[in-house]
């Protein structure tokens, strides 16, 4: 089904549109609007109006997008003043263009005119005296925010929310993997019953959710993580992305060394460690050198420290998943051979004990995982780390979720300190 904002041809021209049909249907969002981004301009804003793709005043709107170039794409305003508002998605903002739309207003017998251009990233060199800019991922997170403003009639503002779920549209339909750059923010992975998960909107949230966890230098500092490196580049087979270490060694893919993997799926997000089986060098030396005590002991540290991380939380679960891949070619997605999956926690005594409802110590689970890394004769891959779910405990639906991953993998930094020594 057509988005109600399709209305245009020209991508940048379907953001505006969204934008002042949404402040023009909800007052409150408009004042609020002004307040965050032309603040002290109008002398009152009771008979504020709003037209898009014309000029003040002037009602008619112009079908053929080829004459509206000397238009702006919105104009706010009241008899004697004038905000214009030019918007940029993939095409480049220049002052001409600025200047052209200045002249266009002044003709219709303002003076008073300010101007907001709303590009993707802002532009230094591209300057009005009396013009600001604005990103529109600045404008993503105000209408975020503004979801959770109480609304007299319907509580919380429904054309916010009108207005980010379109962003989130338009960028998954016309940037990534297209263009450089973002629109919206990362504001914490929203899927639920209302809101299912679906690929396009799982890539487009673990893409911002990456960028984030790149932002903070922890993983570098504490685990020796390269945060300037790509991750796996074509998703197939699930939404995934990688961090990878600083190892000194030179690879030909990823998956010949240790490396983090952040997972989205259908029931919740992951933040694991992965040992490949093609792994090489001293990392692979030292995991097959692993006797058990050894192995148990690192493994009850990496439990501990998630029940550090997350005491009790009905949100998450750590666990070890090891399974066995076949790839039909290099791109295909894989067919899954054999796979197991367990709770490290059920693996010792005074951690099973805490799970509700009580769990026994089940320590034959681990022993097994152990068995198979250690004779094993085929592709068999190794993981440990934690599942996050979209449940009514959910940790990751806030925009600190990225540092609840970055969590997961600083738990597992006993294993990850052992492999490297």
């Amino acid at each position: 089904m057509r988005n109600i904002f399709d209305q245009y041809e020209q991508d940048e021209n379907k953001l505006t549109h969204s934008l002042a049909s949404c402040l023009y249907e909800d007052k409150r969002l408009l004042n609020s609007f002004l307040k965050n981004f032309c603040s002290n301009f109008f002398n009152q804003t009771s008979n504020l109006k709003i037209e898009q793709q014309t000029v003040p005043g002037e009602r008619h709107l112009i079908d053929d997008e080829s004459q509206r170039k000397g238009l702006p794409d919105a104009v706010i305003y009241t008899e004697e003043q004038c905000l214009i508002i030019e918007s940029k998605g993939a095409s480049t903002l220049t002052r001409d263009q600025l200047e052209r739309h200045e002249r266009t207003v002044r003709r219709r017998g303002f003076n008073n005119i300010r101007g907001i251009a709303i590009v993707v990233d802002l532009l230094p060199k591209v300057r009005l005296d009396n013009w600001e800019q604005l990103t529109w991922k600045q404008v993503y997170s105000w209408a975020y925010k503004e979801t959770n403003k109480s609304n007299k009639e319907t509580n919380k503002s429904k054309w916010a929310r009108k207005l980010i779920d379109y962003f989130n549209v338009w960028e998954n339909k016309y940037m990534v993997g297209k263009l450089e750059g973002s629109i919206t923010e990362f504001t914490g992975v929203h899927f639920d019953d209302e809101n299912p998960y679906s690929y396009l909107e799982g890539k487009r949230q673990l893409r911002l959710l990456v960028n984030k966890i790149k932002q903070n230098k922890i993983l570098q500092e504490e685990l020796n993580v390269d945060l300037s490196k790509e991750g796996r580049g074509a998703m197939k087979g699930g939404t995934w992305d990688i961090l990878r270490f600083k190892s000194g060694v030179e690879v030909m893919s990823f998956t010949d060394e240790l490396y983090l993997t952040i997972g989205l799926g259908e029931i919740g997000i992951n933040g694991l460690l992965t040992v490949p089986y093609k792994m090489k060098g001293i990392t692979r030396k030292n995991f097959y050198n692993l006797s058990w005590d050894d192995f148990k002991k690192i493994i009850y540290k990496i439990a501990q420290n998630y029940r550090n991380y997350f005491p009790n939380s009905k949100g998450f679960q750590p666990c070890i998943r090891i399974q066995q891949l076949r790839y039909p070619s290099q791109s295909s997605t894989p067919i899954t051979d054999g796979q197991m999956n367990l709770d490290i926690r059920t693996a010792f005594e005074d951690l099973s004990s805490e799970l509700k409802p009580t769990q026994k110590k089940q320590e034959e689970w681990l022993r097994a995982v152990f068995e198979l890394n250690n004779n094993k004769k085929s592709n068999i891959q190794f993981q440990v780390g934690a599942d996050f779910f979209y449940n009514k405990h959910t940790l990751v639906n806030n925009k600190d979720a990225d540092q609840v991953v970055c969590k997961s993998f600083l738990a597992c930094k006993p294993l990850i300190d052992y492999l490297f020594s």
